[in-house]
């Protein structure tokens, strides 16, 4: 029998993304998937294994960096390291939400997840995916996409949405979820109800740009509970917590060139669309809808849902 292996490649929402591409080998050829991730002490992966690949085996196996038709029907019988995010939209549609649900939290991070939000399951509340680090604040006074691989939200975006927010639904309280310490956003703190998931992070292979206070899994898993997100265009993180983990969540994303001035924000619905689908979006303004000054049209009243973890 062929096998898959996944290696720390990427982090870890961009590892996710392998997945349905690696359960279509598996179906279609047979392979067995084996994980080498640090993360799967806070999650589970059904029909995979964890182990890391040996030294013959790796002189042996083809690393997959790109997958279309053709190159899926050339896999059939070889071992493989799998680094592609990507392959044949016809078989990895189909899959998709059925692959995101093979994804199990650790019932000891669903606890504590549930924990965090017990002060706050009778009021409405939004999620705030703040991702910075990795991601460049290439102009602190506007929101830039053209010419910038990963594009950072500046910190007064968040602010201004969260205030028009508030303006609408006096008693939301707003989830943090971001890279490195979500205490350094002081004026989140100071001028809204925030909290954040009170999980340590045991993660820091992945150097400065990627470590966070807050174990990202239950981070991830966390933020996939609101139903209403602030989220980071392009970011995977945000991808995966919205449209294929728990239950849908509307996106409110920043327009490109908005200004504190003279600011734009979208709303993007993607659930069960595949990671490619929401970086286009975007990029190019694909599948959003600009939001007028109100915000109106988005339901701000509706609760944390737990109930899927």
């Amino acid at each position: 029998m062929p096998k898959l292996y996944i290696d720390e490649f990427v982090g870890i929402t961009n590892r996710l993304e392998t997945l349905p591409l690696a359960f279509a080998l598996k179906k279609a050829y047979g392979h067995s998937i084996i994980l080498n991730w640090h993360e799967l002490d806070s999650f589970s992966v059904d029909q995979t294994q964890i182990g890391s690949i040996g030294f013959w085996q790796k002189l042996g196996a083809e690393r997959v960096r790109y997958c279309d038709a053709l190159k899926f029907k050339e896999l059939q019988h070889r071992n493989l390291v799998l680094r592609s995010l990507d392959g044949p939209a016809d078989l990895l549609d189909a899959i998709y939400m059925e692959v995101a649900s093979k994804i199990h939290l650790k019932p000891h991070l669903a606890a504590a997840i549930k924990s965090s939000f017990a002060p706050y399951l009778n009021r409405p509340i939004v999620g705030v995916h703040v991702r910075h680090g990795d991601y460049a604040l290439v102009n602190p006074d506007r929101y830039v996409v053209d010419g910038v691989e990963w594009p950072a939200i500046p910190v007064w975006w968040y602010e201004k949405v969260m205030e028009k927010i508030v303006a609408k639904q006096p008693d939301v309280c707003f989830l943090l979820s971001s890279t490195g310490d979500p205490d350094s956003y002081p004026s989140l703190h100071n001028y809204f109800d925030v909290f954040t998931v009170d999980v340590p992070s045991p993660y820091g292979y992945k150097g400065a740009d990627h470590r966070s206070v807050v174990n990202p899994v239950a981070d991830l898993f966390a933020l996939a509970c609101t139903p209403v997100m602030l989220a980071t265009p392009i970011s995977g993180y945000s991808h995966w917590a919205a449209n294929a983990l728990g239950a849908p969540s509307t996106c409110i994303v920043p327009l490109p060139d908005s200004t504190a001035e003279n600011m734009f924000c979208g709303r993007v619905d993607l659930y069960g669309k595949r990671l490619p689908v929401w970086r286009k979006s975007g990029r190019d303004g694909s599948d959003t809808t600009q939001l007028d000054v109100h915000l109106t049209g988005v339901d701000f009243s509706q609760r944390a849902q737990l109930d899927w973890l």
